[in-house]
């Protein structure tokens, strides 16, 4: 049937609109969203009209339908090569359906859009990093709900009364719940693409970097750069002493990263680690997309005089990417000690030149043609992260004992070791009292990482008192709370009283996983500090001592309670902590949207949870009612006419006429349960003669008498119920099938 309702082509151009507008926003943000819906929705209209004007046979749209599909399928395949499966396909998609639109004359060919723009909103689902994408879903739904309720109303009638506000209402909620479920269960895609960089809005170059990584480099061939550098480093603290401030490097990028949290710089004040507050804000800082919790290191300290840390890895070893890629070590076979992990970050605020990355990268995919790496092993990029970049990285992770360890090799540095010189000596008679039971290095740093998560508080305020003198003595002793570099610090150096060679690790912690999305979310308040400790014979343990971070988990992260109620509480900490802020309109509505987010969240992410746990009962469940759909027409007017008998049945002991009222209304009731419809206004004699009609035996002239003689008599008279029980049971006897044939043959 040909498509020329304006309505359906209205409806269906703000449906084709909330589908475009949901993928860039899943790609691009909001702002290409909005300005994609408003592009999408006049041109499907537009073309929609174009072609409702020409007739199908002749249409000078084919040809041009036909080279805008030739050029989607052409893109497809590079753009699979370099963007990866789920991009390339949504612009396939993108081609597709504006080919289709251009021969769209019919409704089928308009059904077949909609399912091409419900793929592609499904597609956009998968890549989404934010909640706020199940909004778009619920535009959708309501959208080809309208939609769907023309495109069967209009070819009918032009009269919109035949399809009410209550039907369309129906319609939507129905669907909403549909696009609802859909979100919550669709499969994310795991971390790592076909071959490629994800989708990087940025790429950097560093031409004298470039020209350094071409030159070749001294020392052993089969030594990894960082271990090269770290030989290096440590012969020149054997010449010149470790002691003196390391001084910066003349081939550092000169751009500063706007996030300023001094613990990715290469000094840290300890006790102001975050001079400007940047770190202390709600924004969203990355995305990263992982099979597990990680730590992404971003800077490693070695020397530390007692107020500030220093990092001695200020040299870079510069290499050369090919195509976006390098493996900086051998792939390792996984095995029950050694796990690969595969993840890929989503820069979402400008960050310095350093690349956050978990211990140890095998393998980095980044958007540049050379990178630098220091002599511990830590990432550098040839400028400044800015919004928008996407990398994927390759880790290898060691566990030992239930425990995480980074790099397993260990070159001697004097700083790893080194202490303050006007340490306070409760310090070490408290490492020595916590450490004393124990007879190795990896349970005595164990116990002093629990001494601290058990016998401290993590303190929000602690970032902005500021004591200005060695604060470790106060933290340990008298106010025993603080942020994390307080308690990494503390155990750092406690680590060192005791001869366990230990650094201080400063990056993002990526543990808070949003129930909806999938992603990990990183806000600037997880900018995080924590400690490796050099356990011989097996590598870096990784230690947590801040009692208020768990620390990322060995086991891949599912769903459960614990997790909504943690992402939720953590949600909760991040708004207290950003509530002292000026009371104005702007932090009100802010103030009420994060409360409505995180109770949106809750309340999806507990459904989500819900239909993950019990989607063997509910497709059980769901079967077993699709069965029930499909034989009811059957079942049902058999039992009808059940129930019928029954209450018939159990009608005794009343009076003549009410039993022959009875009899009647049974018989009546199972004529229409069988399909018969009895005029209004018929007649004893007229229902007899049908009945009649039908071969049921029954004394038509003896039943006339008693009913019009109940009805319009005053003299009682004895009824023969017999006869209309007869009636009765001859029709019941027929069956369903047996009465509803011969209601057919009789009409």
């Amino acid at each position: 049937m040909k498509l020329d309702s304006l309505k359906v082509v209205y409806w269906y151009s703000m449906v084709s609109a909330v589908a475009a507008g949901a993928v860039l926003f899943a790609y691009l943000g909001f702002i290409a969203a909005l300005l994609g819906s408003i592009l999408v929705m006049p041109l499907t209209h537009f073309i929609l009209v174009l072609v409702a004007r020409v007739d199908e046979e002749a249409s000078p749209y084919l040809k041009l339908s036909e080279q805008i599909a030739a050029m989607g399928i052409l893109l497809f395949l590079p753009l699979l090569i370099l963007n990866g499966i789920l991009p390339a396909l949504l612009v396939f998609i993108g081609f597709a359906h504006v080919a289709l639109l251009f021969q769209t004359h019919d409704y089928r060919r308009l059904y077949i859009g909609l399912a091409v723009g419900f793929t592609a909103l499904i597609a956009g689902a998968v890549e989404s990093k934010s909640g706020v994408y199940l909004f778009f879903f619920l535009a959708y739904a309501v959208t080809i709900s309208i939609t769907l309720g023309y495109a069967y109303i209009e070819p009918l009638s032009n009269n919109r009364s035949q399809w009410n506000p209550l039907d369309q209402l129906r319609a939507a909620a129905w669907l909403i719940g549909v696009a609802l479920v859909i979100y919550l269960i669709v499969p994310r895609f795991p971390a790592g693409n076909v071959g490629a960089i994800p989708g990087s809005d940025h790429f950097y170059e560093n031409q004298a970097w470039e020209q350094e990584a071409n030159q070749p480099h001294g020392g052993d061939a089969e030594e990894s750069p960082a271990r090269s550098l770290l030989r290096e480093l440590a012969e020149k603290f054997d010449r010149e002493g470790s002691d003196r401030r390391p001084d910066r490097t003349a081939d550092r990028p000169s751009a500063e990263s706007p996030f300023r949290y001094r613990g990715f710089d290469y000094e840290m004040d300890i006790d102001n680690p975050d001079d400007q507050g940047d770190r202390f804000s709600n924004a969203i800082v990355a995305h990263v997309r992982a099979d597990r919790p990680l730590y992404l290191r971003a800077r490693i300290f070695d020397r530390f005089d007692g107020l500030r840390w220093y990092s001695s890895a200020q040299q870079l070893s510069k290499l050369k990417l090919s195509r976006g890629e390098i493996a900086l070590q051998p792939s390792t076979l996984a095995s029950a000690d050694r796990v690969t992990e595969h993840y890929e970050v989503f820069i979402e605020h400008d960050l310095g030149d350093y690349i956050p990355a978990a211990a140890v990268p095998l393998k980095v995919n980044f958007p540049a043609t050379v990178m630098g790496m220091d002599a511990f092993g830590q990432l550098h990029s040839p400028g400044a992260l800015r919004n928008g970049t996407a990398y994927a990285v390759e880790s290898l992770r060691t566990y030992h004992q239930g425990r995480t360890f980074a790099e397993t090799d260990y070159v001697e540095l004097p700083n790893f070791t080194q202490l303050p010189k006007d340490l306070d000596p409760r310090i070490s008679r408290l490492a020595e009292q916590v450490t004393d039971p124990h007879d190795n290095q990896f349970t005595k740093a164990l116990a002093l990482e629990q001494h601290l998560r058990n016998n401290y508080d993590y303190d929000f305020d602690s970032i902005f008192n500021s004591q200005q003198h060695t604060p470790l003595s106060r933290f340990l002793f008298e106010t025993r709370k603080g942020h994390c570099e307080y308690f990494a610090s503390a155990l750092a150096i406690m680590l060192r009283t005791q001869g366990i060679p230990s650094r201080l690790v400063t990056g993002f912690s990526a543990t808070n996983q949003n129930p909806l999305t999938g992603y990990y979310d990183i806000y600037a308040l997880d900018g995080h500090a924590w400690v490796e400790a050099y356990v011989d014979g097996i590598g870096w343990l990784e230690l947590e001592p801040t009692a208020y971070y768990d620390g990322p988990a060995l086991d891949n992260e599912t769903l459960s309670a614990d997790q909504i109620n943690d992402y939720v509480e953590r949600q909760l900490r991040l708004q207290q902590a950003m509530g002292d802020s000026d009371l104005n309109l702007e932090s009100v509505m802010t103030a009420l949207w994060q409360t409505g987010y995180i109770l949106f969240t809750w309340v999806g992410a507990y459904l989500k949870l819900f239909l993950l746990n019990t989607w063997p009962w509910l497709t059980g469940i769901g079967a077993i009612l699709l069965c029930l759909w499909m034989v009811w027409p059957q079942i049902a007017p058999r039992w009808h006419a059940y129930r019928i008998r029954r209450r018939l049945l159990s009608a005794a002991g009343v009076s003549a006429d009410e039993a022959v009222a009875s009899h009647l209304q049974a018989i009546d009731d199972l004529l229409r349960n069988a399909g018969y419809r009895r005029p209004a206004g018929l007649t004893i004699e007229k229902m007899l003669d049908r009945l009649a009609a039908l071969e049921i035996p029954l004394h038509a002239d003896k039943i006339s008498r008693e009913f019009n003689h109940l009805n319009y008599s005053d003299h009682r008279i004895e009824v023969d119920l017999a006869h209309y029980g007869q009636i009765f049971e001859s029709l019941y006897s027929l069956g369903h099938a047996g009465l509803r044939q011969r209601i057919h043959d009789m009409q």
